[in-house]
């Protein structure tokens, strides 16, 4: 003992304290196994957690991006402060979508331009009468756009089934119908009268949104002008290659607009997408609370074994206080055993991690429905390197912070009742 207490102090003093700290923990292996399981127990959970989290939000963009909203939307000015109270008087005709879609296509390289025709009305089956929104859509462009819709029944929207519409699963299940059969479709036209025309249910689909599958009907956009008796459209949907690039083309479009004396506004999928924002605060709320708890949990863990290690060192320490080693230096003896285990802990709970978040992948576990959507989704566990870096420091931090105080009490031992110590 007194060999290995005067090596320590040897190696403390010469610039060797990381090789003598590793060398105890490698000496106390079970009391350095359970600091290191709680170390990895911690970074586990939250390099899983964490994953799991990022998966969800990546999952649920995509999904609103290829299913509602695209990565853009063009208006006309004035469109998202006004067309709720006047929504004819902000439509874009069809010489001004021509010339958009035409710099949009020439500048930004999207990989589909969806026009959209958005409107109220009432569906009659003959029996009941349901209020609904009414989408009237280019089939072909909308087919790629929208590929996270599910066709439930029925078959896809063609450009030549002039007469075709696709219903909302929530409202195709509230109507006495099947697919095939004829409705009566009625809205108010741009000049104020009422209008009404047939459509065919030729499918039911499902947009993942409960809200919306409930009162949706698309139909094709000449269908729906004519329902109308016009030729402009609400919007113009386009979806890029790369969701990261979709706030340097706006500015690039918007820039284009002006210097071409178009009186044309634009918003992106993020600042059209409320019900996001509202699930990635409360996400996040939550993953930083079972941060707190977990490094509460790992931390007490680690504090509570250094201590029972500075106890059962006891004599140990007080000989090496009484080679003349000073508080400090016995502190830092402690702490950096602590770094070690950090070290070791935090890296291989995170490479333990990658393995779990691999596995559950791969497992394809389902998720419960979510409140307000109408599809179950497998668990994707993402390995973001954010994640896995600020998971590997905390894990360290949490280590070296936890043996503080087992540090300082260590070095505050009296020289002389540690050597009585038994």
């Amino acid at each position: 003992m007194e060999h290995q207490s005067a090596t320590g102090i040897g190696g403390v003093m010469t610039g060797l304290g990381l090789k003598m700290a590793t060398l105890n923990v490698l000496r106390n292996y079970r009391r350095s196994l359970i600091t290191l399981a709680a170390i990895m127990f911690g970074c586990v959970s939250l390099v899983v957690f964490g994953g799991f989290v990022q998966s969800m939000y990546d999952g649920m963009r995509e999904s609103m991006i290829r299913s509602q909203l695209g990565h853009i939307q063009v208006y006309a000015q004035g469109y998202n402060q006004f067309a709720k109270a006047e929504p004819d008087q902000y439509m874009l005709d069809a010489a001004s979508l021509q010339t958009v879609q035409n710099l949009i296509d020439e500048h930004a390289q999207p990989l589909v331009m969806a026009p959209r025709l958005n409107f109220n009305g009432l569906l009659s089956d003959g029996k009941q009468s349901l209020a609904i929104m009414g989408v009237g859509v280019d089939a072909d462009s909308e087919a790629l756009l929208s590929s996270a819709i599910k066709i439930v029944a029925g078959e896809d929207l063609f450009p030549m089934d002039t007469d075709g519409a696709l219903l909302g699963q929530g409202l195709f299940e509230s109507l006495d119908i099947e697919v095939g059969d004829y409705l009566t479709l009625m809205a108010s036209t741009t000049d104020g009268a009422i209008n009404a025309v047939d459509i065919r249910v030729s499918g039911v689909i499902n947009t993942g949104t409960q809200a919306l599958d409930d009162r949706l009907v698309r139909l094709n956009l000449s269908h729906a002008q004519e329902l109308l008796y016009t030729n402009a459209v609400t919007r113009l949907v386009v979806l890029l290659e790369d969701t990261h690039t979709t706030q340097a083309a706006q500015r690039q479009l918007q820039s284009l607009f002006e210097l071409h004396g178009l009186a044309i506004e634009t918003r992106r999928w993020d600042q059209l997408a409320d019900y996001y924002h509202q699930v990635v605060a409360l996400f996040d709320g939550i993953f930083g609370f079972v941060r707190i708890i977990v490094i509460i949990i790992v931390a007490l863990s680690i504090s509570n074994t250094m201590m029972m290690a500075v106890m059962e060192r006891t004599r140990e320490l007080g000989t090496i206080r009484a080679m003349g080693a000073a508080p400090l230096q016995v502190v830092g003896l402690v702490l950096l055993e602590a770094l070690v285990l950090g070290l070791l802990g935090a890296l291989v709970g995170v490479f333990a991690g990658i393995a779990c978040a691999e596995f559950i992948t791969w497992a394809e576990w389902m998720m419960p429905t979510p409140p307000g959507s109408t599809q179950d989704y497998p668990i994707r566990v993402l390995i973001v390197a954010d994640i896995l870096w600020q998971t590997f420091a905390l894990g360290v931090i949490i280590a070296v912070v936890s043996s503080l105080y087992p540090a300082y009490k260590a070095a505050r031992l009296p020289v002389a009742n540690a050597l009585r110590f038994s």
